[in-house]
């Protein structure tokens, strides 16, 4: 441990900088009102506590010359001993540094900054799941990144639990569809024209295996196979085989079906579906509400979640992440924000 020095630790003034005396893992220095009135440190009798972040923001403005054994510190030595006690130091201080520029007061508890809203700085390389992300807001009640990239610039994201329900209402008679390789097709062109399931052309209307296997457990669609019928199991198992990860896929649809949205494929945003509150008939399109994109566990870098995301506001859409856990299906919303 390194042990506090006891020279004498001069006060914050507007022509000299402070003395601040590095014990262990904290900066040391006396106890300034001024410095108090900023937000920086906790007291402790006539001393303030520096956590390393609020010392070499102090430092890096000329305000704060930090000591050890009697030395003072040149800038990459203080940063150098900052990451020895904390790995991630860059992305706290460049997310620290940031906020304190725009006017906030932060106060640094655990690994998160606080401030009117909790943030949690990350690195753009960080590699994390969204069932991750989920539960770090879960815990938190409010959380909103702070991803550091490689040129030190800080991007904000805000984690949200949303309100998902859509207006979607639908009464649709029984018809037939025919099992084509890896689609279905059908003549009823009203469940297209009416209710913007699949695609028509041609007056054929092509059906994706998930939308085909809702309608089929809907008993909406009867499905062929060479003039025979076959049952929802059997259409699951041909889904199974042709599309990855068709089981999560279904499920999510299924859930949103039950949310009462129409529901889409969101291929064209690199994305698993998009999502209608409500469809009236394809003459008036309205805009997609969300994109879906169905996730497992897997952990994916933070640079590959908020491209989607940009994507989705790019297109005056918003992104949300499904992930099914102990047989629920879990949603969560990330947006770009400004702070």
């Amino acid at each position: 441990m390194i042990m506090r020095n006891d020279r004498h630790i001069l006060p914050l003034s507007k022509n000299k900088a402070m003395e601040g005396i590095i014990d262990d893992e904290i900066v040391v220095v006396q106890y300034s009102p001024r410095l108090e009135r900023r937000g920086f440190g906790k007291r402790r009798k006539d001393n303030v506590i520096l956590h390393p972040v609020e010392a070499v923001y102090l430092a890096l403005r000329r305000e704060l010359s930090i000591l050890l054994r009697n030395k003072v510190l040149k800038i990459p030595e203080i940063f150098s001993w900052a990451i020895d006690v904390i790995p991630e130091f860059s992305e706290y201080y460049f997310a620290y540094e940031d906020l304190r520029e725009r006017g906030h007061k932060i106060k640094i508890k655990d690994k998160y900054l606080e401030a009117k809203k909790t943030f949690l700085p990350l690195s753009e390389r960080k590699e994390i799941s969204i069932p991750e992300l989920y539960r770090l807001r879960k815990k938190m009640g409010e959380l909103t990144l702070a991803i550091v990239d490689g040129e030190s610039d800080v991007t904000y994201y805000n984690l949200i639990f949303p309100d998902l329900y859509g207006c979607q209402k639908e009464k649709i008679s029984r018809f037939a569809g025919y099992f084509i390789r890896d689609r279905v097709i059908t003549e009823n062109k009203q469940i297209f024209s009416k209710f913007f399931y699949g695609n028509e052309k041609n007056d054929i209307v092509s059906l994706s295996l998930v939308e085909s296997l809702y309608l089929s457990e809907k008993g909406f669609m009867d499905v062929y196979v060479n003039n025979k019928a076959i049952s929802r199991s059997e259409l699951n198992e041909l889904g199974k085989k042709i599309e990855y990860n068709f089981e999560d896929r279904y499920q999510v649809y299924k859930n949103l079906k039950n949310r009462n949205f129409s529901v889409k494929t969101g291929f064209k945003f690199g994305s698993d579906f998009r999502v209608y509150d409500e469809i009236k008939g394809i003459e008036d399109l309205p805009h997609s509400k969300y994109l879906i994109s169905v996730v497992g566990d897997e952990k994916m870098p933070l640079y590959q979640i908020a491209g989607s995301v940009r994507l989705a506001q790019n297109v005056r859409k918003k992104m949300i992440f499904a992930f099914k856990e102990r047989g629920e299906i879990n949603y969560l919303l990330i947006e770009w924000v400004k702070v």
